[in-house]
């Protein structure tokens, strides 16, 4: 039953992470909706039960009920691909034997198709905030200027691209420390030209390292995890006294995701100490966070002095 867990647990990390970017990405064009008040709320739900309970609930029940006599939990466990060699079974079937592999690797180009557009959605996303936060003045104000033919925000497109290419490379660099680490006749059998002999350690060197693609996953999920966080957080403050306020919808329901969200986060702590990977990885992302976070207070409150703004409403205008 271990395969069956972790293909359990990977497609809810996959529907967890998807939904968090399809909602983004429907939330992020709200400026652009004709009626954002009633098309946004619906596209969000929609994309929800899209995602989550039809692809990803079909997707895993239909694996589970491939597995038969002929590729059993067995035959899973020991490959290195247990959906592509699905694949290959289910052309063979269809297509005629032999013409497995050639519709398996027509599927992974689907696939790499839809990590190409999931990639897009994600910066789209993120230079359609950073072009909302810098009209309103909470990041550089350049940031909330379009383009003056095509007005795409540029500034945020081209700065969040640098940005992802510097993390990129950063988190290719250590990608086999850890517990990934090759053994050193793995090492030994690599190329060693002239390119490629720089950057090659011992296996006990590796292994001391951490895991420089785990660590930068881990620092973005615990982002997300303070964002939706402090969202939930900010719902109750908003709506507290509020004469549209509703139990549930504003309270019940921000409470559960904030208490979602902080045990996300806290398992950063407590998972190393359970037996669930070492402790260098989620200790560096969450300094990479705190460096994050106190660049950000730092430029908040100069900001904020400079423009004569303060943080929190310190009275309560009377309606007319």
């Amino acid at each position: 039953m271990g395969l069956h867990n972790i293909g359990w647990a990977f497609i809810q990390a996959t529907v967890a992470i998807l939904i968090l970017v399809g909602f983004e990405s429907v939330t992020s064009l709200g400026g652009e909706a004709k009626n954002a008040k009633r098309d946004v709320p619906i596209a969000v739900i929609v994309s929800l039960l899209v995602q989550g309970c039809f692809c990803y609930l079909f997707e895993y029940f239909a694996a589970n009920y491939f597995l038969n006599s002929g590729y059993t939990m067995q035959n899973a466990v020991g490959s290195a691909a247990p959906i592509g060699d699905m694949m290959v079974v289910v052309g063979d079937a269809l297509f005629g034997q032999g013409h497995g592999r050639a519709f398996m690797l027509v599927e992974a180009f689907t696939v790499f198709l839809a990590l190409i557009g999931t990639t897009l959605s994600c910066i789209n996303t993120g230079a359609r905030v950073t072009y909302a936060m810098g009209k309103d003045e909470e990041v550089p104000e350049h940031f909330g200027l379009l383009h003056s033919k095509n007005l795409s925000p540029h500034r945020a497109i081209w700065t969040l691209a640098i940005i992802s290419a510097v993390v990129g490379c950063l988190s290719v660099v250590l990608m086999f420390g850890d517990a990934g680490a090759p053994a050193d006749a793995a090492i030994q059998a690599l190329p060693h030209g002239f390119f490629s002999s720089f950057g090659y350690f011992t296996h006990d060197r590796m292994a001391a390292l951490p895991n420089s693609l785990l660590t930068m996953t881990l620092a973005s999920n615990f982002g997300t995890f303070l964002l939706y966080g402090l969202s939930c957080v900010i719902c109750m403050v908003a709506y507290h006294n509020h004469p549209k306020f509703k139990v549930v919808r504003h309270l019940l329901v921000p409470i559960f995701g904030f208490v979602a969200n902080l045990a996300c986060m806290a398992f950063y702590l407590i998972g190393p100490f359970m037996g669930y990977g070492t402790k260098m990885e989620p200790l560096l992302a969450l300094g990479v966070a705190l460096v994050w976070a106190i660049f950000g207070g730092i430029y908040f409150v100069r900001s904020s002095k400079g423009s004569g703004r303060t943080t929190l409403v310190e009275k309560r205008v009377e309606a007319a």
